[in-house]
């Protein structure tokens, strides 16, 4: 059924609840380019503007069966594009916002990712258990892994043999990879 123009926005609105498709289309025809400009106008983007007013009508056919509007269809389009817009530049503005933050924090090397708080916590976990190792152990561990000492400087610093620092090494290694294999495993 084509209608020839006739018909008021009422009688349209009762013709679309009842999913007439020529309804439908008249009041398409009838604001879809005077709701395209005033999208332009407010967004000074022709192309999002026509992508919200498609997305109007295509609300209004979905939902034509229960629509109920109580006003003209002529305001319930203007209000329904203005919201849309609305919310479109809410939503720029706190994209904008999360871009910005994200550069910042990436431009000030503050991000963090899942490997380093790993990383952290191994480590934090290490220092640990060599704090328990017994002292003499710890001290020759020490200057080796952190102040990168060869086995024969910590054995003239600490005045013992070669091989006491590599058994002390040896050792400490044990005993650090037996504590530290479960928490290996539940983090990685």
């Amino acid at each position: 059924m084509k209608l020839d123009g006739t018909y008021t926005d009422h009688q349209l609105l009762e013709l679309l609840k009842g999913q007439s498709r020529a309804a439908f289309t008249e009041i398409y025809n009838r604001y879809w380019a005077v709701l395209a400009s005033f999208a332009t106008k407010l967004l000074e983007d022709e192309d999002e503007a026509v992508d919200i007013v498609q997305d109007v009508f295509t609300n209004i056919w979905n939902a034509s069966e229960t629509l109920d509007i109580t006003s003209s269809i002529k305001s319930y389009l203007y209000v329904s594009v203005r919201n849309r817009i609305i919310s479109k530049i809410r939503h720029s503005k706190v994209k904008g916002f999360y871009l910005d933050s994200l550069s910042e924090i990436y431009e000030k090397g503050e991000f963090v990712t899942d490997e380093q708080v790993r990383f952290r916590e191994l480590s934090q976990q290490v220092e640990m258990e060599v704090s328990k190792l017994p002292t003499k152990m710890r001290e020759v561990f020490e200057l080796s892994r952190k102040q990168g000492m060869s086995h024969s400087q910590i054995a003239q610093e600490l005045g013992i043999a070669d091989d006491t620092v590599k058994k002390q090494i040896h050792k400490a290694i044990k005993v650090l990879r037996m504590k530290l294999n479960s928490l290996l495993f539940s983090l990685f």
